[in-house]
């Protein structure tokens, strides 16, 4: 049997605080540093069939070659970030994997049943969540990037390979000079 989702690459959990989260990261295990994103608008969300506008703030860092999200639902609207967060706070709420095409993913194993969500990012990144594919009712995330979403996360995941753990937690916007100063060393 092949696995044609490809390898898991990021462990997301939905959060009340993500600074607090992202610290408990960094102290337990040595992960990071992280890098946050106060507020982002997702593009055409649907939450169970219903489209909806959905405000989050995010938070990533890798704890070797895994990446941790970290999620805080920003809106009140109902969704599985805002259910997550009520019933299931700081608990694994899913796991990712990236594919080239999402929708031919979705149409080879026949899965269009089994999305309880799907959006987009405002820089082209496409993603969906199968409802409780995994064991243990984990959400499983397919994520279609474009290359520039591809370059970040290898930005990220070099800064964390060679990063001493001084500022655990940062803007998202301070990651191009992060790599810049590690590839001037």
């Amino acid at each position: 049997m092949t696995d044609s989702f490809g390898p898991v690459m990021q462990l997301g959990y939905i959060v009340e605080d993500i600074d607090k989260a992202a610290l408990d990261w960094v102290e337990r295990v040595g992960a990071g540093p992280f890098y946050r994103l106060d507020s982002i608008v997702l593009d055409q969300y649907s939450y169970r069939g219903t489209a909806t506008q959905l405000e989050l703030s995010l938070c990533f860092g890798y704890w070797n070659d895994v990446q941790i999200e970290l999620v805080r639902p920003l809106s009140t609207t109902d969704s599985l970030y805002t259910r997550a967060l009520r019933d299931c706070p700081g608990k694994l709420n899913h796991m990712a994997t990236l594919v080239t095409d999402l929708e031919a993913v979705l149409n080879q194993h026949k899965l269009h049943d089994r999305i309880v969500q799907s959006g987009g990012m405002p820089q082209g990144q496409k993603f969906v969540y199968l409802d409780e594919y995994l064991p243990g009712a984990i959400h499983l995330e397919l994520i279609q990037a474009p290359a520039a979403t591809l370059q970040f996360f290898t930005m990220m995941k070099k800064v964390a390979a060679n990063w001493q753990g001084w500022k655990p937690v940062r803007d998202i916007a301070s990651i191009g000079q992060d790599f810049s100063e590690l590839k001037a060393e």
